[in-house]
């Protein structure tokens, strides 16, 4: 058989053009009709994925959003089996595609390769009924001339998402045979997308109901729109707005959300009614910046302002009317339904109505996320409620930051970071025990890396990459933890040289004199820190401006060589190159305590020279202690100890730089690593600043306190691995779950109830279990702890490390009941 010179799988408009200044992108719809006259076929399964975006409807049902996020090294394709939407007779299948343009930095949460194209293929190439679906001349295509992608508004910057919509009259659509696209695929060459199948679940949608509404103006009644937006009658009714008339009112949901919305009206005569949507995470004053620097204090304070992007829709009326085939009721209903899922707590809806009358029929909210299995429990006493509070909150955080990607936010950004991700993996393995999205990001990321400078991009996948080389060593501390929870060698191995060609960029700017890494202002590179108020505007310590010189940058460098060695160790076996690592990672240590530490703290830089009132800060002290550089023991507890408890008065030379929500969990983990009494000690106060936000109103954690940009961001979701790898106290110490230790933290709490997910097993072979935790002190007196472990395999049994107590091997179901004295002496019942 010859071998294919051409690749024609790839179908696109015919005319489509990327030569307009006014968009970031269009919209492109396809259409294909498919007679079935006898038996509807059994299955039906193609392949399908589009460049950049897509919907897929099959008789006016929504069956397919995508395709997942992917960029020029990986492209995913979904796998769809239509038959179950077909019926006996003429069977409409529609796409709806979204293409933003290539050649502009607009949408850069969005990768897209040079040509737009759709592309279904049969998953069985004999297959007689998918091939008369795959891409062809068959298939009818139009660019819709209505909408626009904004790039007017202010407070996006990286989304582009957002929708204007005008009428236009209905000879202005115009459909053509779509073309197929033709790509050589012989001698080495193939098409620009490197399809690979999805790696991840389809995402979960689930109904929305709304909590209130607010700031009601409006000639009709409050309890009309009451009774249309949140009566559960609320579908079966209509809204009559009178010609001319304006209207406006807040709505309320019961949390911040991300999700699908869907307006209707009965469709009117005329064209010239317009709905503006304006989404917004809180009430606000008015911004210092946008969207960078909010005034946000109360977040349901009704009397402050709504600021947010908008979606501005015309209405088309019945003279403009294109019926596109995807909903039910186009024929007699007016549909706003935006494309890509929004992000809110509150909506501004407003509504203009032209010379003829409006009738609302309803509001549709169906939120959309990852399909997060949330296994984990927790429940304490006393402080019960603080507890409770801690957890939902950051469970929803996490979920409403988790859809094709791990994102920063997604109001803002939708952007996979390194840091950022690496915080929310190890997350969801405590709360779900699921990798998948994790090992997704990790591929990712990977893949962003670029040899000329021998690091990783900060975020990945994106249309514009960016380079902050502390994020290329988060990357390597996220390969580190997949050992530890899954043990995959197989996986992990293709990542450990990307691993070494990152530390050799640091190892290659390390002062031989200093013994310490030395960097300076690099094109196209970005030395972020973290967002200290102090450090603004580009998050970088000013000593280390002046002497190319970071503390942080060679505590990080050196704590990363430490987990490397352990991935050299296991994955390669390459012993002698771990013991290489630790042995950089020592001298570092040795050169940050000789040069950066001042007698009294660490300084954000070179001691010498250093201003005690503004060099100092909690970063350098933290990671002193994680990378080793810090003295051992009680020094370290009591350096930690001076820099984190808010219950110190300030430094008579000065405060500390205060370390931001996102770096809350590194100080948590020097605290838990130094021992001694300060973990437990600093427990309860570490999270004042999370029950403020509580009592704000808040209902997911946000970026940060200083700027207050986004009231969403999975980096504050630390709650959830504190309470299940620290009061809990279950951790993995070998990979895989092979040795277990369970070190709770009894003083923090009288009762504990709790359960934690984790996977056993290695190379790929995993077995979900649970254990369950319980225990009551009696005060004065002993705590008795009870260990239920569940779904453990008898032939592979897992050693156990239980307090101060020898080592055990546990296999099957087991329950194991402990004591611990006063005295803090174990015993086993």
């Amino acid at each position: 058989m010859a071998a294919q010179t051409v690749d024609t799988t790839w179908m696109w408009h015919p005319l489509f053009t990327e030569e307009r200044s006014d968009t970031a992108g269009l919209f492109v719809h396809f259409r294909r009709t498919l007679v079935i006259h006898k038996d509807i076929p059994a299955s039906l399964r193609v392949y399908l994925t589009a460049d950049t975006r897509y919907k897929l409807y099959v008789n006016q049902q929504l069956v397919r959003f995508g395709p997942v996020k992917g960029d020029r090294s990986l492209w995913f394709t979904d796998e769809v089996d239509l038959a179950p939407y077909l019926v006996r007779g003429n069977n409409h299948l529609r796409v709806h595609v979204l293409r933003f343009f290539y050649a502009t930095a607009y949408a850069s949460s969005f990768p897209r390769l040079p040509s737009g194209g759709v592309r279904i293929v049969p998953v069985d190439p004999d297959d007689l009924w998918a091939k008369r679906v795959q891409s062809s001349q068959l298939w009818e295509t139009a660019i819709d001339p209505t909408t626009v992608l904004r790039i007017d508004e202010p407070e996006d910057h990286f989304l582009n998402i957002y929708e204007k919509s005008i009428p236009v009259p209905s000879d202005q659509w115009t459909w053509e045979p779509a073309r197929l696209l033709e790509f050589q695929s012989s001698t080495g060459l193939s098409p620009p997308w490197k399809l690979v199948d999805r790696m991840i679940p389809d995402m979960q949608r689930t109904p929305v109901t709304l909590k209130a509404l607010h700031n009601i103006e409006s000639c009709v009644a409050r309890e009309a729109w009451k009774a249309q937006l949140i009566s559960p009658e609320a579908s079966k009714s209509t809204l009559h707005l009178p010609a001319h008339s304006t209207h406006s009112v807040d709505l309320e949901c019961p949390s911040h959300v991300t999700a699908f919305l869907s307006l209707h009206f009965a469709r009117p005569s005329t064209s010239g009614s317009r709905v503006t949507l304006n989404y917004a995470e809180s009430y606000e004053d008015q911004p210092t910046l946008v969207p960078y620097l909010r005034r946000k204090a109360g977040r349901l304070d009704t009397t402050k302002s709504i600021h947010g992007p908008r979606d501005i829709f015309e209405l088309q009326g019945s003279e403009c009317v294109q019926h596109l085939g995807y909903d039910k009721n186009e024929e007699t209903d007016e549909i706003i339904e935006p494309f890509h899922f929004r992000t809110f707590r509150i909506i501004r809806l407003q509504i203009q109505v032209g010379s003829a009358d409006l009738f609302f029929k309803g509001l549709e909210i169906e939120a959309v996320s990852y399909p997060l299995d949330i296994l984990a429990s927790i429940s304490v006493s006393p402080q019960g409620q603080e507890a409770e509070g801690l957890w939902n909150t950051s469970v929803r955080t996490l979920v409403n930051c988790m859809h094709d990607c791990y994102e920063d936010c997604p109001f803002y950004e939708q952007l996979q970071y390194a840091m950022d991700t690496r915080s929310s993996i190890l997350f969801t393995y405590y709360v779900s025990g699921d990798d998948r999205l994790a090992r997704q990001a990790i591929v990712q990321l990977g893949n962003s890396f670029q040899p000329c400078l021998g690091l990783t991009s900060s975020r990945a996948p994106t249309h514009q990459p960016q380079v902050i080389p502390h994020f290329s060593l988060f990357w390597i501390g996220m390969l580190y933890d997949h050992m530890q929870f899954f043990a995959d060698r197989a996986f992990l191995r293709r990542c450990v040289p990307i691993a070494d060609a990152i530390l050799a960029y640091f190892a290659d700017k390390i002062d031989p004199d200093l013994g310490l890494v030395v960097t300076r202002d690099e094109p196209g590179v970005w030395h972020f820190h973290d967002w200290a108020d102090e450090w603004r505007p580009y998050g970088i310590p000013p000593a280390v401006t002046r002497t190319g010189v970071s503390t942080y940058t060679n505590c990080l460098y050196a704590y990363t060589l430490q987990l490397a060695s352990h991935l050299q160790r296991y994955c390669l076996g390459r012993d002698a190159v771990a013991d290489e690592y630790i042995q950089r990672s020592r001298k570092v240590a040795t050169g940050i305590r000789r040069h950066c530490f001042d007698g009294e703290y660490f300084t954000d830089s070179l001691s010498a020279g250093s201003d005690s009132t503004l060099d100092r800060s909690q970063h350098g002290q933290v990671w002193a202690v994680l990378c080793g550089a810090a003295d051992d023991g009680e020094a370290s507890e009591n350096l930690l100890r001076r820099s984190l408890d808010p219950s110190l008065a300030p430094l008579p030379t000065g405060k500390l730089v205060q370390a931001s929500i996102a770096m809350s969990f590194y100080s948590l983990r020097a605290l838990s690593k130094v021992g001694g009494t300060v973990y437990d000690d600093l427990f309860h106060a570490f999270w004042e600043p999370w029950h403020a936000q509580l009592a704000l109103g808040l209902t997911t954690w946000e970026e940060d306190s200083v700027s207050q940009r986004s009231d969403c961001h999975a980096w504050g979701a630390a709650p959830l691995y504190e309470f299940m790898a620290e009061v809990v106290g279950l951790r993995p110490v070998e990979p895989g779950w092979s040795a277990i230790e369970f070190q709770p933290r009894v003083a923090l709490y009288r009762e504990l109830k709790a359960t934690v997910p984790f996977r056993t097993g290695c190379d790929g072979e995993y077995q979900l279990c649970l254990a369950d935790i319980s225990w009551t002190r009696k005060d004065p007196g002993d705590t008795v702890v009870s260990l239920r472990m569940r779904g453990l395999q008898r032939k592979s049994p897992v050693r156990l490390y239980i307090g101060s107590l020898p080592e055990r091997k546990v296999e099957g179901d087991k329950e194991i009941t402990l004591t611990i004295s006063r005295e803090g002496i174990w015993s086993v019942f």
